[in-house]
């Protein structure tokens, strides 16, 4: 159970903080071609890490292959800070920097619950969050905004 309200306790974190920088920061500044592919990106890899424990057991394998699209996840996420250099505020910055804290602690905590409680639903249903996140970023981002701009 701890780990659980953990997970869900960062998780709301998380999606709070991504809804000021999605909802506030990115909308105010727009998004370059690079960012708007390359958050989509960051979306979709911490989906299929998240993605593992829907799919498999705690097993030694299963714990590499979540292991490995962890750490791919958050390296991933932070390819875009030589854009942010020049873009954001300090306030974003700030932003990001909490973004990436948590977006570590809700991997380890996600994959020790998972560990330790491999039928719980939030295994189930961050994943599907995530996925729907990743959509709604492409649509709006890639086809809505784009042809807006055309």
């Amino acid at each position: 159970m701890l780990w659980e309200n953990l997970v869900i306790a960062l998780s709301a974190l998380q999606a709070a903080l991504m809804f000021v920088d999605e909802g506030y920061f990115h909308r105010r500044r727009g998004l370059g071609k690079f960012e708007r592919y390359g958050h989509v990106a960051d979306t979709l890899m911490f989906t299929f890490a998240l993605s593992v424990p829907y799919f498999l057991v705690p097993n030694q394998t299963g714990l590499i292959l979540y292991g490995v699209l962890a750490l791919g996840s958050s390296l991933l996420i932070t390819k875009d800070e030589w854009i942010h250099a020049d873009t954001c505020t300090g306030l974003e910055h700030w932003c990001h920097a909490m973004l990436f804290v948590l977006h570590g602690a809700l991997l380890l905590c996600f994959g020790l619950l998972w560990f330790y409680d491999p039928q719980a639903l939030i295994l189930r249903l961050l994943p599907l969050g995530t996925l729907a996140f990743a959509a709604y970023q492409h649509i709006y981002w890639n086809v809505y905004v784009r042809r807006r701009h055309q």
